[in-house]
């Protein structure tokens, strides 16, 4: 477990170079997701299915979808549909050429990483593995834990640059997406949310706090929210979100805490 007051990701220091081994992005890496992998989120089964190749495509009711025209023929992929199986974004991991920076690592300070780095957060079950708040300083960075169950950031998120992906992570805090095109998939945030930027998708994830939009164009699939709106902002799109209450205050939600279907509103409509 590693210990950090507050933590920044921004530009990679010397330090975080030697303990690497290298600066070199071309340098093959040991990815924590298996490439050549698409989820469908918002179609109702989320077991990845293989990358399909060339002209090939995956059903979705009847639609063609290609994951491979954003991310390669042996890209990893999330796949985000709405409620009539259209593609509203389609999230790339690396699967090459991106540098994997592992926390906690061993004399390596979190302060610091490259734009374009893959942060696998342990999964070990000890607790918090960032304590405190995590600011985001850095684009085209992923996030990735192996489940919020074990992948925890212990204090507030707050993303302040572009194309920021988290992924299977815990956030005990409040997150705020200040700028544009970050995605949350998988996670949990017991906090608020707040959405201040454009272009953002939040999907997969239990949200105990209050959710804020005033960005445009976000995304909102198959989420459960203790809050239960309405909704309403520019290009808002919905697909799948459900009102639930913790009775129990476990952090869990379990069926007989899920409520209605949570309504949202395009502002532009």
């Amino acid at each position: 477990m590693r210990v950090v007051a507050f933590a920044t990701l921004g530009l990679l220091t010397s330090v975080f170079l030697a303990a690497c081994g290298s600066e070199d992005s071309s340098v093959d890496n040991e990815y924590p997701y298996d490439p050549d992998k698409t989820t469908i989120i918002g179609g109702g089964n989320t077991d990845p299915v293989e990358t399909p190749d060339g002209n090939d495509c995956i059903d979705i009711d009847g639609a063609c979808v290609t994951p491979q025209d954003d991310c390669g023929d042996d890209g990893t992929a999330d796949v985000i549909v709405d409620d009539k199986g259209n593609v509203v974004d389609v999230i790339c991991y690396p699967t090459s050429g991106a540098p994997v920076e592992e926390i906690p690592a061993e004399s390596v300070p979190v302060e610091k990483t490259q734009n374009g780095s893959v942060v696998v957060l342990d999964a070990a079950d000890d607790g918090a593995d960032i304590e405190g708040d995590l600011s985001v300083d850095a684009n085209n960075v992923v996030i990735y834990g192996e489940s919020p169950d074990v992948a925890v950031i212990g204090g507030d998120l707050v993303i302040t640059k572009n194309n920021t992906t988290v992924r299977g992570v815990r956030i005990t805090g409040n997150v705020t997406v200040e700028y544009n095109n970050a995605n949350l998939v998988f996670c949990v945030i017991e906090g608020d949310l707040t959405i201040l930027g454009n272009n953002n998708t939040i999907a997969g994830c239990d949200v105990w706090g209050s959710v804020h939009i005033t960005g445009e164009n976000t995304v909102l699939v198959s989420n459960y929210l203790a809050d239960p709106g309405p909704f309403a902002a520019q290009g808002l799109v919905c697909n799948d979100n459900y009102y639930v209450m913790d009775a129990n205050a476990d952090g869990v939600v379990e069926d007989d805490e899920i409520g209605d279907l949570i309504q949202c509103a395009n502002k532009a409509e």
